[in-house]
């Protein structure tokens, strides 16, 4: 069976995006016609460009309990992970899809949905979205990496980040003007900028994120540019714990979600067993 391409918003990095990724991973995956993070060749050592997982209902799409053998595009796997990689998304949930969304209840899913949908409509209004829940582990990192794939696949600039990582670059010694450039497109001048555990910096850094807040979601705020992102805080933690005025800024346009459902992890962690055992391997995908 023959995967579906990548997503027509899917193109090859630029050469200064390329050169960055390279600098700052030292093993990343540069050359599809030697190796392959999905079918897993390696020159030399393995050339069979397969690999099993579970096939889609084609009335549905959803995923079935059936295993199938794919064909590899390993050119297409390759410019899915840098694109994805470039915004911030891990490999992780690079391979992760909405079938794999089952700790949260089919209500709140859709909602998240809902904002998916519309989101040519939410975008140009500058809509944020809040995912927050006082639980560990019920989906709320999921959910946002789900949702900046969803937008990219639509042709819309996503960058994603832990929270702590959007500090760390906040207060970063720029090395030159390119570099300063760098991180204002990519991160206050982004179509969607999607944060993920605001609320886990050390307590140390409040003030420094108090200005970082400021001044991001008042530059963003400004020009309806949208921010969604994930917290264990409730909206009065969030309000008391960055000032008053900050909040007031992002809720003005903004939706707040909150994420139940049980700890989903140990579960993952016995699917992810299962897979290995019977040889499965997910490929990168942006749905």
């Amino acid at each position: 069976m023959k995967r579906p391409p990548p997503p027509p918003s899917c193109h090859p990095l630029s050469d200064p995006d390329f050169k960055r990724l390279k600098a700052t991973r030292p093993r990343l995956w540069t050359d599809p016609k030697k190796s392959c993070l999905t079918c897993l060749k390696r020159e030399g050592l393995r050339d069979a460009q397969t690999y099993r997982w579970y096939a889609d209902d084609p009335a549905t799409g959803r995923r079935t309990k059936e295993v199938a053998t794919y064909e590899c595009n390993c050119q297409q796997q390759w410019l899915m992970h840098l694109w994805m990689l470039n915004a911030g998304i891990p490999l992780n949930y690079q391979r992760l899809g909405w079938d794999d969304v089952r700790a949260v209840p089919e209500r709140i899913v859709t909602q998240v949905m809902d904002y998916a949908l519309q989101a040519a409509r939410n975008i140009a209004a500058g809509r944020n979205l809040v995912l927050w829940s006082k639980s560990p582990g019920t989906g709320k990192t999921l959910l946002l990496a789900l949702l900046a794939k969803f937008l990219m696949a639509n042709g819309w600039q996503v960058h994603f980040s832990q929270f702590n990582e959007v500090i760390d670059l906040f207060t970063s010694s720029w090395r030159d003007k390119e570099e300063r450039e760098q991180w204002t497109r990519r991160v206050r001048n982004v179509d969607v900028l999607a944060i993920d555990d605001w609320g886990k910096e050390h307590k140390g850094r409040i003030e420094m994120v108090e200005s970082m807040v400021d001044q991001i979601v008042r530059a963003r705020v400004s020009d309806a540019a949208p921010t969604i992102f994930t917290t264990n805080l409730t909206p009065q933690e969030i309000q008391e714990g960055y000032g008053v005025y900050a909040m007031s800024l992002l809720t003005e346009a903004a939706d707040f979600i909150e994420i139940t459902g049980a700890d989903y992890r140990p579960v993952r962690r016995e699917l992810s067993r299962q897979e290995a055992e019977l040889g499965l391997a997910r490929p990168i995908t942006a749905v």
